[in-house]
């Protein structure tokens, strides 16, 4: 089963966008590909726990949404602004 989220995308570098529609890619992005220098900060923590949480239906996906984009705000790798009414930071 499939846990759609809108649309979210991330620089992977200078040449390349990612964009995610589900929980389980995004978070493997997140487990797999995030930035060295960002792997362990509070923000990339949290939204890899909020990743769990979600993939076992303990939280709304948009909650992990939210801390993805949150996590890649902080690492710069955040290509677009999430959608209206949520808050990064």
């Amino acid at each position: 089963m499939s846990m759609l989220i809108t649309p979210i995308s991330v620089s992977e570098d200078a040449a390349t966008r990612r964009t995610f529609g589900d929980v389980e890619g995004a978070a493997r992005f997140l487990m797999d590909n995030w930035p060295e220098a960002f792997s362990n900060t509070p923000l990339h923590v949290s939204a890899r726990r909020v990743a769990l949480d979600a993939l076992a239906s303990h939280v709304p996906v948009e909650a992990f949404r939210l801390a993805f984009a949150s996590a890649a705000e902080e690492a710069g790798i955040l290509a677009d602004p999430p959608s209206i009414g949520l808050r990064v930071g």
